[in-house]
C-alpha cells in the first residue's frame, strides 16, 4: 500500500509538472449516456432504473491541471408501476467543484472531479386516477472520474463515470451517468 501511495504521488508530481507549461484556458463539456438509480421498486411488477441523462460542465483551466467546473447534470428516470398505480424519479443536480487531469501520454488523459451537486430529485406518482408530484432538493457530494483522448489542439472525447446521491421523502440512493463527450477548449 505504501509503495502505491508513493507512486501515485509521483505521478501527480509529474503531471503537475508537464502542466505547468500549459496556459490557463476555458473549455465546455458536453456528454450523455446511461444512467441508473439505486431505487427500490418492491411491488411493482414493472421496474426501469436505466434510462438516458447527459451533462454540459463549463471550466477554468488554471494551467497546472487543476480545474474549476460549474455544470448541470440529468441523471434520467427512474420509472415503478403495476397494474394500478406508477411512480417516476427525475433527478437533476448544478454542479460545482475542482477536477484534475492527469496526462497519460501524447492523447492520452484521465479527469478526476470532486465537489457539490445541488441534487433535485423530483418524484411524480399515479394511482388509478389521482395523481401527485414532490421534489426535494439536497445539497451532496459529487465524484467523477473520465479517460480522455485528444482528437485536435483543443477537442478531446471523454468516456466517463459521475455519481452522486438522490433523496427523496427521507429515501437516499446512489445515481450514477455513464457518459461519452467531447471537451472544446478555447
Amino acid at each position: 500500500m505504501k509503495n502505491q501511495i508513493i507512486a501515485i504521488a509521483a505521478l501527480l508530481a509529474a503531471a503537475a509538472a508537464h502542466a505547468q507549461t500549459t496556459p490557463a484556458q476555458v473549455y465546455v463539456t458536453v456528454a450523455g449516456g446511461s444512467t441508473h438509480m439505486a431505487v427500490d421498486c418492491t411491488g411493482a411488477t414493472t421496474c426501469d432504473k436505466t434510462t438516458t441523462g447527459g451533462k454540459a460542465l463549463v471550466g477554468y483551466s488554471f494551467g497546472n491541471g487543476f480545474s474549476l467546473e460549474g455544470g448541470y447534470a440529468s441523471f434520467g428516470k427512474a420509472v415503478a408501476a403495476d397494474r394500478t398505480s406508477s411512480a417516476t424519479i427525475k433527478p437533476t443536480a448544478l454542479l460545482l467543484g475542482g477536477a484534475f487531469a492527469l496526462p497519460l501520454g501524447n492523447e492520452w488523459g484521465m479527469n478526476v472531479r470532486l465537489g457539490l451537486a445541488q441534487v433535485k430529485t423530483k418524484a411524480s406518482a399515479a394511482i388509478g386516477t389521482q395523481r401527485g408530484s414532490v421534489s426535494e432538493s439536497e445539497a451532496k457530494a459529487y465524484a467523477g472520474i473520465g479517460l480522455t483522448y485528444a482528437v485536435a489542439q483543443n477537442v478531446k472525447l471523454e468516456l466517463a463515470a459521475d455519481s452522486t446521491q438522490g433523496e427523496i421523502a427521507g429515501e437516499k440512493g446512489t445515481i450514477r451517468l455513464i457518459s461519452l463527450g467531447a471537451t472544446f477548449a478555447f
